[in-house]
């Protein structure tokens, strides 16, 4: 027997550096990186005075000792790149806004701080206040930064959550063969989130032009990464995935600045993934000026060996000695960057006496809050109905699935697919995508199986201007991914002020009715209606699959297509060489007229309920049943929905979700609330029982809701029994 060692596809190297390096890089920007730490330091330290004095509203964590690892990013990278950035992101933000901001010859030394760039100061100041001149309007605050023009792709309050959109907004700049390069920054506690690991993977697939950068200040909260990682050097984990990693000392603005650069032009020649880790240290609490040994984790004299070390003294000291700056220029960048700090909290404060406070007129309007929640559907235009056309041809479901998916990527070349397992199986696991490999090979995408990270890097996509199309083979699935899902793609419009949206399709097949079990057999309405964010539509027919399709795509929004995959091999009518049309979004059907009784369903309970109305009108029992079409609250259409109970005065709610899962709950209520005086009785419920669908076909079939529940649930109704 013999062992044979196996060596990594990467490296990890440590980079050292000494002041012989310091001819290395240009005097404008050791002198701009020293201007951006004097900037920040200052406006972190004003952050902490107006937390202090109850201005800022929510935790402020601010990065005072780490401000080399921010100042030497925005030396080294172009006005057009672009970074992310975490909860402690302040640093961050303001020094690739102020550079960005100002000309490519600024020199803090001779000019003025331009104008462009002080107005960053005040709105990045505003915004962490919480008032309306803010980046985000005041929505975001501290943590939830955001500013597309100066590269700065947002902030991100849940560890590790806003990696997967960084990368996939890099992965997009390698789609549309742009030179850009996108910056990641987390700590060290978000290593240990798998999303990170999830997307790592898939940026060294696909060679997405990702910087990684780790701000390892040795603790999340009080938690040291001795206690949390089984690493001491967290770059180590990139061997793994097969890029490389560097370890540099982020005190120091000069090794930060060579180790930076080295990285980003090497990531031009040859586009993909690199890790950066940064040693560095907070000097205070995770938030607040207290000292983290207040709180017991870490004790003073580490505190004071660190603070000896701090980026701002040794960096003025380094270059001072060797003349790049005078202590008289040093002490002009520091009292300019005060002087900026100062006209920004003067713009956002006013003075009794000693105490600040914020003048009423700088507040957001509350009214505005429900602004900038999702797009307007001014963009679906020309929406029809089946009545518009004559001409038809047959098509299955899921023909039509993917014939008009393919019309959207012939017709826009920035809609791609990926999901598993869509460019295998001659069309995917479930034909969805057929005939897509062999027109669009280079946009449909097969994807570990990674949920999380796919969709996170969809959402990336999305933000960036493209229209990414995510299969998701099962929606239980889908709860692998629901912090990209639900905290991210589905909150950042709103939160981000309206300023960035994320036109997205997420398509999913149910599978009730099949035997999979009951961690396969989700219905996810009602989760996702929970989210104001996301638009859901539940097509029933292939006529609807392409309407509303195509009136998705238009939407700017992320919408989630519900198909049922009982409903895939119906045939059904589509216009003749029409894939284009738009159904409108909003708008429920009324697929069987009746005047006793108003059903409420979609998807495969259309076919149901259609069934056991048929059946009873032999009986005399007149019962209308409405195809719902769009499910989530704002999409619902109440006035369809109204002008049915004030006809019928009796309402039943179906679909196939378990009771504690089911949408109609929450329509019952809207129903109910807005009806009430029409209504001659309850709304009534036809669910699935409330417990995970068994596998065998008798429980199952127990289980679901069935022709003849529905059927005794209308004839209830109807008689008012």
């Amino acid at each position: 027997m013999k062992h044979q060692k196996c060596q990594p596809p990467a490296v990890c190297r440590r980079l050292k550096v000494n002041d012989r390096d310091l001819p290395k890089v240009p005097r404008r920007d050791l002198v701009r990186m020293l201007f951006l730490i004097h900037l920040v330091r200052e406006f972190e330290t004003r952050v902490l005075d107006l937390k202090e004095a109850d201005l800022v509203h929510g935790p402020a964590h601010t990065s005072i000792g780490q401000e080399a690892v921010a100042a030497a990013v925005a030396a080294v990278l172009r006005s057009d790149d672009m970074i992310a950035s975490t909860h402690r992101a302040h640093g961050h933000f303001m020094a690739k806004a102020a550079l960005c901001y100002s000309p490519e010859g600024f020199d803090p030394l001779a000019d003025d701080i331009p104008e462009p760039a002080q107005e960053a100061v005040y709105r990045t100041l505003a915004e962490i206040m919480g008032l309306a001149a803010g980046w985000c309007g005041g929505r975001g605050g501290s943590m939830h930064l955001y500013d597309a023009a100066s590269g700065n792709l947002g902030s991100n309050a849940i560890v590790g959550g806003g990696i997967p959109i960084a990368t996939g907004a890099a992965w997009a700049q390698r789609l549309q063969d742009r030179d850009r390069i996108v910056v990641s920054f987390f700590g060290d506690g978000a290593l240990n989130q798998g999303c990170f690991h999830e997307v790592a993977n898939m940026a060294t697939l696909w060679q997405a032009p990702i910087l990684y950068l780790i701000e390892n200040n040795l603790y999340a909260v009080g938690t040291g990464t001795d206690e949390s990682s089984c690493l001491c050097d967290l770059a180590q984990r990139t061997l793994g995935y097969g890029f490389d990693s560097l370890i540099v000392d982020g005190m120091d603005p000069l090794a930060m600045y060579l180790g930076v650069r080295e990285t980003v032009q090497a990531m031009r020649k040859r586009p993909g993934p690199a890790l950066i880790e940064a040693k560095t240290y907070r000097h205070y609490h995770h938030a607040g000026r207290t000292p983290g040994s207040a709180f017991g984790y870490r004790d003073k004299d580490e505190e004071a060996l660190w603070l000896e070390r701090d980026p701002l003294d040794s960096y003025v000291a380094r270059l001072t000695a060797a003349e790049v700056v005078t202590p008289e220029e040093n002490e002009h960048l520091r009292a300019v960057c005060q002087g900026s700090v100062d006209a920004a909290t003067e713009r956002c404060t006013d003075r009794d006496g000693e105490r600040w406070f914020i003048p009423d007129d700088l507040w957001p309007d509350p009214a505005s809050v429900s602004e900038h929640l999702r797009s307007d559907v001014t963009e679906i235009a020309g929406c029809v109905e089946q009545e518009a056309f004559s001409e038809w041809q047959e098509m299955s479901y899921v023909e039509a699935i993917a014939a008009v998916t393919a019309r959207r990527m012939e017709a826009d070349e920035r809609v791609v697919v990926l999901g598993e397992e869509v460019a295998n199986l001659r069309g995917g696991a479930y034909a969805a995508t057929r005939g897509i490999k062999e027109r669009f090979p280079e946009r449909l995408f097969n994807t570990p199986i990674s949920e999380t990270g796919f969709v996170g890097m969809a959402g990336g996509l999305a933000s960036v201007g493209m229209r990414p199309v995510v299969e998701i083979m099962f929606p239980d699935f889908g709860l692998m991914s629901s912090d990209q899902l639900f905290n991210q793609i589905g909150k950042l419009r709103h939160m981000y002020g309206g300023q960035v949206s994320f036109p997205l399709i997420l398509r999913t097949r149910m599978a009730l009715g099949f035997g999979y079990g009951g961690q396969h057999s989700m219905d996810p309405a009602a989760l996702f209606a929970l989210f104001s964010g996301w638009r859901i539509m539940a097509p029933s027919n292939a006529f609807d699959c392409v309407g509303l399709f195509n009136s998705a795509m238009r939407l700017g929004d992320p919408v989630l297509m519900l198909e049922h995959g009982q409903l895939y091999g119906d045939k059904g009518r589509v216009p003749q060489g029409n894939l284009d049309y738009c159904v409108a979004y909003g708008k429920a059907r009324v697929v069987r007229p009746g005047a006793q009784v108003t059903v409420l369903t979609y998807g495969l309970g259309v076919s149901l309920c259609l069934q056991a109305a048929e059946e009873l009108s032999k009986e005399a029992i007149d019962a209308e049943v409405i195809d719902l079409r769009t499910l989530d609250l704002l999409g619902m259409d109440y006035d369809q929905i109204g002008a049915s109970v004030r006809k019928t005065g009796m309402v039943l709610i179906v679909d196939q979700a378990p009771r504690s899962l089911s949408l109609g709950g929450r329509i019952s209520d809207e129903v109910q609330s807005r009806f009430f005086d029409y209504l001659d009785g309850p709304v009534s419920r036809v669910t699935a029982l409330d417990v995970p669908l068994p596998v065998s076909r008798r429980l199952e079939q127990a289980t679901l809701p069935t022709v003849g529940r529905i059927g005794a649930a209308m004839s209830r109704c109807a008689r008012r029994a």
